[in-house]
């Protein structure tokens, strides 16, 4: 996946990242959104949650917002340790929540990248609180729709499985 280089790109880089995570997202009944994907391991509403969690606080929050995530998202924790707190937070949300909060946060980045200029888009930030600069196309490609992408391999699999 190449960087874009004008909101142009950036918008189009999310749009497609979005339809093809929700054409897969799709294919999973409702009521299977709760069954772990292998043993022991997420389900197919826990994964949607986890990046709808990252949209919320590191793509609309942090890049498009300049607001500081919650302490969670700065302690020092390894990615697993992480992670397994994000998921211990979202644990009781049902499927339809998860489901509509996911496009609900989605649509409110595309209206937040549409209302920012380019300068915005690919320039610098420092927030008071986050030891890091911000620069928002680059937050949005690693942490949010490039996020989609890590995580399609275990949809696309999970979804053969269900077909057969």
């Amino acid at each position: 996946m190449k960087d874009p280089t004008n909101k142009t790109e950036l918008l189009a880089a999310m749009r497609e990242a979005r339809r093809l995570w929700d054409s897969w997202i799709a294919k999973v009944p409702l009521e299977r959104m709760s069954e772990p994907v292998a043993p022991g391991e997420w389900s197919m509403k826990d994964i949607l949650a986890h990046t709808t969690e990252y949209d919320r606080w590191l793509g609309l929050g942090l890049a498009l917002r300049l607001q500081k995530p919650p302490d969670l998202w700065l302690a020092d924790l390894n990615l697993d340790q992480f992670n397994a707190a994000l998921h211990a937070q979202m644990l009781d949300r049902p499927p339809a929540e998860v489901l509509a909060d996911s496009q609900r946060v989605f649509a409110e980045m595309i209206q937040a990248v549409v209302a920012h200029s380019e300068a915005y888009l690919f320039g610098t930030h420092h927030i008071a609180g986050v030891t890091y600069e911000v620069r928002p196309f680059e937050m949005l490609k690693s942490e949010s729709y490039g996020h989609y992408y890590d995580h399609l391999p275990t949809i696309k699999e999970w979804v053969a499985g269900i077909s057969r």
